[in-house]
């Protein structure tokens, strides 16, 4: 298992409100060539995902922000 430090180049914390509210985080952050965003700190909730599909999901972000 790899700690944080350990093939990590980048990582940011935000914080969000969730549908009712609450505190919720996504940590977004680069590991071992994959981008990882990690909702609420959970693994099973984690996304690992190669640049093609990261900017997908940017395109799909931004279309949704419109």
């Amino acid at each position: 298992m790899e700690t944080y430090s350990e093939g990590q180049s980048d990582r940011t914390v935000l914080a969000f409100r969730g549908p009712r509210g609450e505190s919720a985080t996504v940590i977004v952050m680069r590991r071992t060539s994959k981008v990882w965003l990690v909702f609420n700190g959970a693994l099973k909730t984690t996304v690992a995902m190669s640049d093609p599909e990261c900017e997908k999901l940017v395109v799909a972000l931004r279309a949704a922000s419109r």
